[in-house]
């Protein structure tokens, strides 16, 4: 996408992306993966040198260890995702993981808030259904659009094309107020 269509305009608003990740969670998960990776290291010096369970639980202590920097990543993306109006789209930016921007032609309705039961946390692919669900959807802004959109990055989500966006925000009533004006005014 070019950088105009990403470009914020004057009067861009932003809004923050509910993440439903807890600080205690984190603690909790990453504290976990580094408890188990000690656990493997002791075991390996449990065994005598050169056997194979020494190799495997070095191995296994060694990947665990560097799993740790991708827990906090991914944390430290899902608590500053956000959400913003630019001059031809609404911006979504989840650190490494979503940073995309859907035109406002390609908006078909934008309903909401719409409460969802089994609401997800974070950011949920749905290939089949065509979604896609960012933050945590207690009360979710829905996004329709005209057309499959190409949603994923690259890396991740690379064959992910939407018909549909939840967004989980803190003030969902301004989002669609905001996009609706946005639409209908002639900002396409």
């Amino acid at each position: 996408m070019s950088d105009d269509l990403g470009a914020a305009d004057e009067g861009a608003k932003r809004w923050q992306l509910q993440a439903g990740v807890d600080r205690n969670a984190f603690y909790l998960i990453a504290g976990g993966v580094v408890l188990l990776a000690c656990f493997a290291l002791l075991r390996a010096f449990g065994n005598p040198e050169g056997s194979p369970g020494r190799s495997v639980n070095f191995a296994t202590a060694g990947a665990l260890f560097l799993t740790v920097p991708f827990i906090v990543a991914i944390y430290s993306a899902a608590r500053e995702g956000f959400v913003e109006t630019s001059h031809g789209g609404l911006h979504i930016k989840i650190g490494f993981l979503v940073d995309t921007t859907i035109r406002y032609v390609d908006m078909e309705f934008i309903e909401g808030p719409t409460p969802r039961p089994r609401s997800t946390y974070g950011v949920a692919p749905s290939y089949r259904r065509h979604e896609f669900s960012l933050g945590r959807l207690e009360k979710a802004v829905e996004i329709g659009l005209c057309r499959r959109v190409r949603m994923g990055t690259f890396l991740l989500f690379p064959f992910l094309f939407v018909e549909r966006i939840w967004l989980g925000v803190l003030d969902p009533e301004s989002l669609i107020e905001e996009l609706q004006s946005r639409t209908l005014s002639g900002s396409k």
